[in-house]
Order: structure tokens, then sequence, then C-alpha cells
């Protein structure tokens, strides 16, 4: 095979990286590619080109995959809009009873709240959970 063919498959791979989430299998392959067109260049020899190819993708999935893995997974992940409301603290506004909602202000916002104990206004309760527009509160 010539080299270009190689860098055509190695181009070939990458955008079926990009285009799905394969978590750097397809570039992997792509390494191997990219390495049996070096191979193909240099030397003129099929059997050559096939062992580069498999020898390298096998060391990228081991070596360069888990590295990429290890990096996409500490990435962290910043709440917002109100999934960032659980967990932080309200102050109440109007007394809530466990079957009659009152109103909580959080970040400079009111909003509706239900809780199953009766909590009064002032007090300080935390977010469990939020439902539409109404939050879930606790003590």
């Amino acid at each position: 095979m010539t080299w270009i063919l190689w860098c055509s498959i190695a181009i070939v791979l990458i955008i079926c990286e990009i285009a799905t989430s394969s978590v750097f299998f397809c570039m992997c392959l792509a390494i191997g590619a990219i390495f049996a067109a070096l191979a193909a260049y240099l030397f003129n020899s099929n059997l050559i080109e096939i062992l580069v190819f498999v020898v390298i993708s096998i060391l990228s999935l081991y070596f360069v995959r888990p590295f990429f893995k290890e990096m996409i997974k500490k990435s962290k992940t910043v709440e917002s809009n109100v999934d960032a409301l659980i967990g932080a603290e309200a102050v109440v506004t109007s007394k809530i009873m466990p079957l009659k909602p009152g109103f909580v202000k959080v970040l400079g916002e009111v909003w509706r709240a239900e809780a199953s104990v009766e909590i009064l206004e002032g007090e300080t309760v935390k977010i469990k959970s939020l439902d539409g527009t109404t939050l879930t509160v606790e003590k």
C-alpha cells in the first residue's frame, strides 16, 4: 500500500473520532495509520506497514487512550442554572407548612418552597431538590 492510502485511512479515522464518542479508540487507530504511512514511505513492504500499524495501534490503545480518558474524567462538572440551587442555603421569607408551600430567597431570587415540616419565616434552610418552579427544602 502507498503512504497516501495510509494517510487517507488516518484522516477517515480522525473524522470518525470527531463524529462519534468512541473515547479515543479511532484516534489510536489513526496514530497507527500515521506510523504505517511513515513505514510505507520508508520501506516497500506491505508486511512491515501492517505490522507497524498493528503494533503502534495496540501500544496507543494501552498508553495513549488511558491517558486521555483520565484527562476527561478529571474535568470537573460545574453545575449551572437551577441545578446550582440544589444544596444551597436559602432564607424563608414566608412560612412553610407541610401542605401549604411558602417562599424562600436564594441567590437574590424568591422561589416557591415546600417542606415536610413547619418552617418559620427568617429561618435558614437547605435546598434538597427542585420540581418545576418549586423547591423542596429542609431545616
